[in-house]
């Protein structure tokens, strides 16, 4: 095995981070939750549609993106939802929040669920007809670290039909928009270490990472307090929970559905605490097979964000890191092609550090963030080899318009 480089655990940021809000006493979530076995969410019987006010995006005299971008961009109010258009310059501000924005996600219909000053908000794809939908409770920023777990609201999560937003709050929640009914699916887990429990009233903190592109389960993080932690993916029909580990380390740190629903999809391309490679994880039955054993098998192959193509080959960013390099914590990766035989085709002749990757729906190149540590100038970086185009927007978490809002 490659020797690792410890790297200082951070808490999944889905449950484990704050954000600051004016200090005002409110009621805890339970308060407010219905709380219900997960059988007890009612199925979809129509999807709500994106707002009849939206407004076309600004005409552009070029084109360099597939579609428009979104991204949260530090800005002089704070962090906030911005789009960036085809032509790769054009900027269009989505959001205007007082204390920023937490976190967000695009519906399939085009509509963006985010988190600000502890609500839960929908807007339409442009910003506009902007209503709360969970009210959360007011945070004092200086409060104590186990109000954050309680009270703090995270990580909004579509269903694939766009009739529901899993969201945590006090725990793995579900908001069905239909019949505005939400649910509790698991509850943060409260501590019964006698030796912890003084400090943290919470063991383990569960949000969503992702629904099943059928829309029957919900892939969740569990987040150990004071660290570590796995995932944990809820069956909504069955309720059954199934623990997803990988050889018993958590799954880090790129997650997605192949499109099919057959696989989960587990990459890392950071030496330290998790193992580097490709994962392919059974939603059945929680078993991890190796696509590409990233730290175990020499020459040593760091990979990022791999992405199924028509023809079930996928691309992805891998390294090579021969086992007398200096250690590197992140490697130079490549955009590449994995044949389904395993060959690794490198498809520029160009390696970067890369951080967050986005790929295009049609597989013509992914937006990177060329960084592993903090919010920087975003890259296109097209699958034909042709030139790397540095983009007008700075910022993380990039997400696609969808087609109805071309």
């Amino acid at each position: 095995m490659r020797y690792r480089r410890g790297l200082a655990w951070l808490l999944l940021g889905l449950v484990g981070c704050s954000s600051a809000t004016s200090p005002t006493s409110q009621p805890q979530p339970s308060a407010n939750v219905i709380v219900a076995e997960p059988s007890a969410i009612p199925a979809a019987t129509s999807a709500p549609t994106v707002a009849a006010t939206l407004q076309p995006s600004p005409t552009v005299s070029s084109q360099l993106l597939p579609q428009p971008l979104y991204a949260l961009s530090s800005q002089p109010n704070g962090v906030q939802i911005v789009r960036l258009e085809t032509d790769g310059k054009t900027l269009t501000p989505i959001t205007s929040e007082q204390n920023g924005v937490f976190d967000y996600q695009i519906s399939n219909l085009g509509q963006i669920a985010y988190i600000a000053n502890n609500d839960l908000i929908l807007v339409d794809a442009l910003g506009q007809n902007r209503e709360i939908l969970v009210d959360g409770p007011t945070i004092d920023p200086q409060a104590d670290t186990n109000v954050f777990h309680r009270d703090q609201l995270n990580t909004p999560r579509w269903s694939p039909d766009g009739s529901s937003i899993a969201f945590s709050w006090g725990g793995l929640q579900v908001l069905n928009l239909i019949d505005r009914k939400q649910t509790m699916l698991q509850p943060h887990t409260s501590n019964t270490d006698a030796a912890l429990a003084d400090i943290y009233d919470y063991s383990v903190l569960y949000g969503p990472n992702s629904w099943s592109p059928d829309g029957s389960k919900i892939l969740a993080a569990a987040g150990f307090v004071p660290e570590g932690g796995n995932l944990v993916l809820f069956d909504l029909a069955t309720s059954a929970p199934l623990t997803i580990t990988i050889n018993g380390n958590y799954p880090c740190c790129h997650v997605s559905w192949e499109p099919d629903g057959s696989a989960i999809n587990v990459t890392n391309e950071v030496f330290g605490m998790f193992p580097t490679g490709w994962w392919h994880i059974n939603p059945s039955t929680g078993e991890a097979k190796a696509m590409i054993d990233g730290d175990n098998v020499a020459p040593f192959q760091p990979v990022s964000s791999v992405f199924m193509q028509p023809d079930d080959s996928h691309l992805a960013f891998v390294g090579t890191v021969d086992s007398n390099d200096p250690m590197e914590i992140s490697a130079p990766l490549t955009l590449s092609r994995i044949g389904l035989d395993g060959s690794i085709t490198p498809l520029r002749q160009d390696s970067q550090t890369v951080g967050s990757v986005l790929w295009s729906p049609d597989g013509s190149g992914a937006v990177i963030i060329p960084s592993i540590m903090a919010e920087t100038q975003l890259q296109w970086v097209p699958s034909n080899g042709s030139a790397i185009a540095d983009l007008a927007l700075s910022g993380a978490n990039m997400q696609w318009a969808i087609a109805l809002d071309q």
